[in-house]
């Protein structure tokens, strides 16, 4: 009869531990990032362009070295003052600048269609090339208030 009773403490407490490290188990797995997440806001000045998209582009590489396309890209077509921009699931690894450019409807060659008006952490002088670069992993998953401007007044008449 005791051991029954020790057979049936036995299996309960097992059963307890089991539930006990399995939840441990996953409230670690849902703590540890698996990519990263950018965000902030880009205030525009200037005027907008009549015409031609602009674009907030996260970018691997930069000053851009190759024809490649950026990391992740959005495109607004509408005048705003600010825009409230997020990058989501970014993949860890180093990236090279935050960019805000407009797309020349006029100008058909790739190379020089898209102008630069404003890189998170970059200078006018440098023309945006020497904007802030960024590292993400496990222990830095997160870029909040990654906030710039972007200036229309820098292309010009269109």
């Amino acid at each position: 009869m005791i051991k029954h009773i020790l057979t049936k403490k036995t299996i309960f407490l097992t059963i307890i531990a089991i539930f006990t490290f399995s939840a441990c188990e996953d409230s670690q797995n849902e703590s540890t990032p698996e990519s990263a997440n950018i965000s902030g806001t880009v205030t525009f000045e200037g005027e907008w362009p009549t015409a031609g998209p602009v674009f907030i582009s996260l970018n691997v590489e930069w000053p851009p070295r190759s024809a490649g396309p950026p990391y992740s890209i959005m495109s607004l077509n509408e005048p705003v003052s600010s825009y409230n921009y997020e990058f989501s699931d970014v993949a860890f690894g180093e990236y090279g600048s935050i960019a805000v450019s407009w797309k020349d409807p006029n100008d058909d060659n790739p190379a020089t269609n898209q102008k630069v008006i404003g890189a998170y952490g970059g200078s006018i002088q440098s023309g945006f090339m020497d904007a802030t670069k960024m590292s993400f992993s496990e222990d830095n998953a997160e870029l909040e208030e990654a906030n710039f401007s972007a200036d229309f007044r820098l292309i010009g008449p269109s």
